[in-house]
């Protein structure tokens, strides 16, 4: 309930969701520690310059004086116009960081010294071009399985002098799922017969014939990272080859006995990786909830998305 009614009062304040483009009703400025300090001394630098009659005061207080508002008016610049294109959060095992990836347009003028961050966590510092749009990771951390809000994008800027901050919240809009953390313990798993027969090799993705690229899901092996797409701008991508699979697994999680359901669910997941690497088909039974076998990415994410929503209403 209480997020409810922040997110109806940060919208009626101006807060808003993507696409968004950044402007009067949702840009906020204050002086920082330094700005309150510099308009302390500029005060005394005043109240001297009239006790004395000093002209060469007031010409060095007036000049400081337009820099401070100069300042304020690039570091108001950063935030105003720039356009917020989506926000999507990447899937992520449990006590990893999620990432959060922004699209933004920098609207046609350069912004340096621009922070992001989702409520207090880890800031990520980026500059936006104005020629082409910018994709911003930014992470958030994790520390069990389901579903996450990431809460409010919150994104400022105190360049150039630091003397004020301008900021802005967005609210993202998204939720991420958060698999369990893999658990490396043996695990009761079963061969079962595949639709070709026991144990009979299948085409399946493997490691012979490069078929392509694929965006990165989490678990994929770091090997086969595409880095010259991700150097471009495009992206994390894997390669992914055609090759031989092997038979077909059943993972039961009842069939584990030790520890409590969330250390069962780890450990399922440590073995569907485990399998998956190993290009074998594998099903999954989760109580009542039963997974053909399958292989493939698309397969482990539609297995990883129940272990993360097991039990969860």
């Amino acid at each position: 309930m209480r997020k409810v009614i922040a997110r109806i009062f940060y919208r009626l304040a101006g807060v808003n969701t993507v696409p968004v483009i950044l402007g009067l009703r949702n840009i906020y400025i204050l002086p920082t520690r330094h700005g309150f300090l510099f308009l302390v001394v500029l005060g005394a630098m005043l109240i001297g310059s009239i006790n004395y009659n000093n002209n060469l005061g007031f010409l060095l207080t007036f000049l400081l004086g337009s820099l401070m508002l100069t300042a304020m008016m690039h570091t108001y610049s950063m935030l105003y116009g720039l356009r917020l294109v989506s926000i999507v959060a990447r899937p992520a095992f449990a006590g990893e960081s999620a990432i959060v990836e922004v699209t933004t347009s920098g609207a046609g003028r350069p912004r340096s010294g621009m922070c992001w961050y989702f409520d207090h966590q880890t800031k990520v510092t980026t500059a936006v071009e104005p020629d082409h749009p910018v994709t911003v990771f930014v992470p958030v951390p994790t520390s069990r399985r389901g579903t996450l809000d990431p809460g409010w994008l919150r994104i400022f800027s105190e360049y150039p002098a630091g003397l004020f901050r301008a900021w802005a919240r967005v609210d993202a809009g998204t939720r991420c799922l958060v698999y369990p953390r893999p658990v490396s313990r043996p695990a009761s798993v079963s061969r079962t017969a595949s639709a070709d027969g026991e144990g009979e090799i299948t085409p399946a993705e493997g490691v012979d014939d490069f078929e392509g690229l694929s965006a990165y899901q989490p678990g994929d092996p770091p090997r086969r990272i595409h880095w010259q797409s991700y150097s471009r701008g495009r992206g994390l991508h894997v390669k992914t080859f055609g090759g031989q699979a092997g038979p077909d697994w059943m993972l039961d999680l009842d069939a584990i006995r030790e520890g409590d359901i969330e250390h069962k669910l780890s450990i399922l997941c440590f073995h569907l990786l485990q399998c998956h690497r190993q290009r074998c088909s594998v099903a999954m039974k989760l109580g009542p909830q039963a997974i053909p076998a399958g292989r493939g990415r698309a397969h482990r994410d539609r297995c990883l998305r129940a272990l993360a929503l097991y039990g969860r209403s």
